[in-house]
């Protein structure tokens, strides 16, 4: 099989994940190695209305609490591909904080890729790898 790719790294697309228990979720990326970029405040009492959530290799998510926003979005439905250029630092933090391994560091054999998976705690996927495109 041959994988063909455009050679153009892309990091403008910002996913939007929506959690049951969103401050939950946030603290979870945050100690992954997220870093806050913007958070306002719900509606209800301890609900997040929108976060951003910056990857300090590249890249965004938002987040808000479940109800916040209109978004065809459900909790624990998604999966994420983050750019790292070192997947086995946060599988260390992954794994110090107890978090749902899917799956181990692998190296991809059809494509130039190190690279593992865990679930956060609404059962969303995320994959941390070292594959950006070539």
């Amino acid at each position: 099989m041959t994988v063909r790719v455009s050679g153009v790294p892309q990091r403008s697309v910002w996913a939007s994940v929506v959690s049951d228990d969103a401050p939950a979720l946030r603290e979870w990326l945050l100690r992954l190695g997220f870093t806050e970029d913007l958070l306002i405040p719900g509606e209800r009492a301890g609900a997040i209305h929108h976060c951003q959530l910056d990857w300090p290799e590249g890249g965004r998510i938002l987040l808000s609490s479940t109800g916040e926003r209109p978004t065809p979005c459900r909790p624990g439905t998604a999966s994420l591909h983050v750019v790292t250029a070192d997947p086995d630092a946060v599988m260390a933090r992954a794994t110090a904080m107890d978090a749902t391994v899917v799956h181990e560091i692998v190296e991809q054999t059809d494509y130039p890729s190190r690279e593992m998976a865990v679930a956060d705690p609404d059962g969303n996927h995320w994959t941390f790898a070292t594959f950006a495109g070539t």
